[in-house]
């Protein structure tokens, strides 16, 4: 059996307080999710064009040719 712990949370979140506004990074993350349009010079055209692109997605079963899938809307 474990001997009780004392303070869990509480202690840590008072040797560290957290943060609540944006964080300070020493460098960009790269893993950072972004969407297709966010950061273009024409976020409409982008955002148009990536919905374009993902409402064609519907029909690519039958272009593909044989398979098993079976698109739900």
């Amino acid at each position: 059996m474990h001997a009780p712990r004392t303070g869990h949370m509480a202690a840590w979140r008072a040797a560290a307080p957290l943060e609540s506004g944006p964080a300070r990074y020493a460098v960009d993350p790269a893993d950072q999710y972004r969407r297709p349009y966010e950061g273009t010079d024409n976020a409409r055209t982008a955002m148009e064009a990536y919905l374009a692109w993902e409402f064609g997605l519907v029909g690519q079963p039958e272009r593909d040719g044989p398979h098993h899938f079976r698109v739900l809307m």
